[in-house]
């Protein structure tokens, strides 16, 4: 069976003629909505569309903002320079579509419980309420990373006589309820979905115990970190792919949904469902036959360029160069074809969980496991198998726990490059100031300008 993503199939909500009569942006009216089983999976379908407004800010901006690419034009320069000003409007983008989710999950959350039970099929309500939570704990993670302390809102706006002036809540309070959250989800949420395109997108078990294990090594719960990405890998849902071309297959339009996916934001064709990811890091000539050439705006840097060993399987699914008079470095992983149609965005995969658990081990001590976990993702990318020798024998010689913490951190770069991991990665291991030169403060995006104007009660990021 195929494992989760985002399908991102758009609902309508109905409107009157008249413009008086009309119900607020985002806002489902509750006298003529809410009385079906169909109703509740629209509304949660309805959802993901702003999963899916998030691509050009994640991974793009984040990306734009590590050491693993440069931004070339102005609107995503700042992220590289590291000075971005209050009015960016990816910034303000990115703020936007995230608490557009979570509005649309807390009128889920809000509406559903009071619905009777026998509109539902089995566990079909429950299973309901916890994609609606592990949604609400995904926009607020991304807010996190991005912001740090944002307002916490779970209750659905459905007057505009509401308070909107809500002050930010402290990280570890958000954590709180993301935790939260994706507990109730998944203990809710099923194993697995069939493989129909109704339903290749939607969260399961499994995207929630992956988000988990995140979120608990950014808290530094390395225990709880550790339990809950073994969990992911104990599933029989995930398995890594393996070989070159399973590999560079992973992330191309024909190798959607694949084994190792636990979280794959769902794209169609440039008509429908785009990300539009290509037209930033596609050359504009000089690109095998069959792609699509883009604007080129975002190039990976010489580091990346250099990174990958020889042997290494993941440096042709990564980084290409153009061929031509004057060839130009370029990302592969958003490759669109010729006839429109376009790649997924993988947000979650079991390689990113493995190496989370090789982080907390490492983190708890546990050396010995922490290596044999570096080691599955090392194998895979040379091509040997799981039963194989150690590639990194630790300790050796003059090394210490601190060579083992650079080596993963070192791998989570090779491994999930250019999948907007590796600003975060920096930041919250504190390793932004020696890696990027960056301040502290500049780990963070500054609150947009326009919600400033809008919440008297927001207060600026440091540095801002």
């Amino acid at each position: 069976m195929k494992k989760t993503g985002i399908f991102l199939l758009a609902i309508a909500f109905a409107s009157c003629t008249k413009v008086l009569d009309q119900t607020p942006e985002y806002t489902i009216a509750e006298d003529n909505f809410w009385l079906t089983a169909a109703d509740a999976e629209s509304a949660a379908v309805g959802i993901y569309p702003a999963v899916q407004s998030l691509a050009q800010q994640f991974p793009l901006a984040f990306d734009a903002a590590s050491d693993a690419a440069t931004a070339l034009l102005i609107n995503y320069a700042p992220f590289s320079q590291h000075g971005i000003p209050v009015d960016n409007p990816i910034v303000a983008s990115y703020w936007q579509n995230n608490y557009t989710g979570i509005g649309r999950a807390n009128d889920l959350l809000k509406n559903v419980p009071g619905m009777r039970d026998s509109l539902f099929t089995g566990n079909r309500k429950q299973e309901l309420l916890g994609e609606a939570r592990f949604l609400r704990a995904y926009f607020y993670f991304n807010l996190i990373k991005a912001y740090g302390p944002v307002p916490l809102v779970t209750q659905p706006y459905n007057s505009f006589n509401a308070d909107f002036t809500i002050e930010r809540s402290p990280v570890d309070v958000v954590f709180q309820q993301i935790i939260a959250d994706l507990s109730i989800a998944e203990s809710s949420l099923p194993t697995s979905y069939p493989t129909g395109a109704d339903t290749r997108g939607r969260a399961t078990q499994g995207t929630a115990k992956a988000l988990l294990a995140k979120a608990y090594l950014s808290i530094k719960k390395y225990d709880s970190a550790a339990v809950k990405a073994q969990d992911v890998m104990n599933s029989t849902v995930y398995a890594l792919v393996n070989g070159a071309i399973a590999y560079n297959n992973m992330f191309t339009v024909s190798g959607k949904n694949s084994t190792e996916s636990i979280f794959e934001i769902q794209y169609v064709s440039s008509s429908a469902q785009a990300n539009g990811l290509y037209s930033f890091y596609m050359p504009v000539n000089g690109i095998p036959a069959g792609q699509q050439t883009g604007g080129y705006q975002v190039t990976p840097t010489s580091k990346m360029m250099s990174l990958y060993p020889t042997g290494d399987i993941r440096k042709s699914a990564t980084v290409g160069t153009s061929a031509g008079t004057t060839p130009v470095n370029y990302v592969c992983k958003f490759i669109r074809l010729t006839n429109g149609t376009e790649p997924n965005i993988i947000a979650l995969r079991l390689a990113d969980i493995i190496l989370v658990r090789a982080e907390a081990l490492d983190k708890l001590g546990n050396y010995a496991d922490a290596v044999e976990m570096l080691n599955i993702i090392r194998r895979r990318a040379y091509g040997q198998p799981t039963t194989a020798p150690s590639a990194y024998d630790f300790p050796q010689a003059g090394e210490t726990a601190a060579d083992l913490t650079v080596a993963i951190e070192t791998e989570r770069l090779k491994e999930l490059a250019f999948e907007g991991h590796r600003f975060y990665d920096l930041a919250r291991t504190g390793r932004a100031t020696a890696v990027l030169g960056i301040s502290t403060d500049q780990t963070l995006w500054p609150i947009p300008l326009r919600e400033l104007g809008r919440n008297p009660r927001l207060q600026q990021n440091h540095g801002y």
